[in-house]
C-alpha cells in the first residue's frame, strides 16, 4: 500500500469533515472527490485543502459514507449472477452475499454499492467477463482490492487504504476476455450524501 494512498484517504476524510462544517458545498465536494481520486502526487493532494479553514480541534472524524449491515442480519454466503446477452443492474440498500460469482457474456452488468449494507470483513466478486463489461461503483471509504487479467480487453485495477479501522474490504478478482471490468469510487447520490451530513450533524460534530 503506497504512501500516496494513505494520503489521498487522508485528505478524504479532511475533506468530509470541511464538508460537515459547512466549509464546502455539495457540488464543491463532488469536484474535489474526483480530483483526489486522480491526483498523483502529494501536492495535488494538498492543494485540495490549501484554500479551505483549520477545522476547530473539537471536530470529531465524519462518519463513514458508507452502510453496514445489522450483526444479526442474514447474509448469504455465495450468490451467481449470470448475463447473457442481457443487461442486470443491482442498486439502492441492498447486502451482497459474502462472495458473488458474476459470469457476463455479451452484456453487461452494474453493481453499485455506494448504498449497500456491508456486513464486516471481505466481500468478494468473482468476475469473468466475454465480450461484454461488469462495472463496479464503491463508496468512498471501504477497502478496494481489485484485479484480474485481461485478453483483448481492460480489466480496471485498483487499490485503496482504510479511511478508518475495521472499514469492510471489497475484493474484486477475475478477467476479461474482449470485454472490460470497470471499478470506481463515487461518491452516492445527492440525497444519500445529504442524508449522510444530517447523520454527521445529529452527532455534535461541530
Amino acid at each position: 500500500m503506497s504512501n500516496l494512498d494513505l494520503d489521498r484517504e487522508r485528505v478524504i476524510q479532511a475533506l468530509c469533515a470541511h464538508y460537515a462544517n459547512d466549509n464546502l458545498s455539495t457540488q464543491e465536494l463532488e469536484v474535489r472527490f474526483d480530483r483526489a481520486y486522480q491526483a498523483v502526487s502529494l501536492t495535488e493532494l494538498q492543494s485540495l485543502l490549501a484554500s479551505l479553514p483549520d477545522l476547530p480541534d473539537t471536530v470529531a472524524p465524519p462518519a463513514p459514507l458508507y452502510g453496514t449491515a445489522l450483526p444479526r442480519a442474514v447474509q448469504e454466503q455465495e450468490r451467481r449472477q449470470l448475463v447473457l446477452m442481457s443487461e442486470v443492474k443491482k442498486r439502492g440498500a441492498w447486502t451482497p452475499a459474502r462472495r458473488t460469482v458474476v459470469r457476463t457474456i455479451m452484456g453487461s452488468a452494474l453493481f453499485d454499492l455506494r448504498e449497500a449494507r456491508f456486513p464486516s470483513g471481505v466481500v468478494e466478486f468473482d468476475v469473468v467477463v466475454v465480450m461484454g463489461e461488469v462495472r463496479f461503483l464503491l463508496p468512498p471509504g471501504v477497502v478496494v482490492e481489485a484485479e484480474g487479467d485481461a485478453i483483448m480487453g481492460r480489466f480496471d485495477h485498483q487499490h485503496t487504504a482504510p479511511s478508518e479501522s475495521g472499514a469492510p474490504t471489497i475484493r474484486i478478482r477475475g478477467r476479461a476476455l474482449m470485454g472490460s471490468v470497470e471499478v470506481k469510487t463515487r461518491l452516492p447520490g445527492e440525497s444519500a450524501l445529504a442524508a449522510w451530513r444530517r447523520r454527521t450533524l445529529s452527532r455534535g460534530d461541530h
